[in-house]
């Protein structure tokens, strides 16, 4: 005999199981323009707004929208690597 759950207990019992993923995501979101970007090593520089410079890389995971161009704004979502690379799980790129 099968007893069923109510919905709400199966719900909670998702975010519950869900929240460890969440807590184990140590990603970063900067926004800034792209200074350089150099395809054959699959990595870009991009000016920060406090005129700082960071280098990501990205590879076959990342998730790109827009056209990487130099002098466009973009979005970048990374994860410090552990050889001490940026490497990008996202980037948005606006025109503008």
């Amino acid at each position: 005999m099968h007893r069923k759950l109510p919905t709400f207990v199966l719900a909670a019992a998702v975010l519950v199981s869900a929240a460890p993923l969440a807590a184990a995501d140590h990603s970063v979101t900067v926004t800034g323009t792209i200074s350089k970007i150099q395809a054959s090593s699959r990595s870009l520089s991009v000016t920060l707004p406090d005129g700082t410079e960071a280098r990501f890389v990205w590879n076959a995971d990342t998730k790109i929208t827009g056209t990487l161009m130099t002098g466009a704004k973009a979005t970048i979502r990374y994860s410090p690597g552990p050889d001490g690379r940026n490497v990008a799980l996202q980037i948005t790129v606006v025109r503008g």
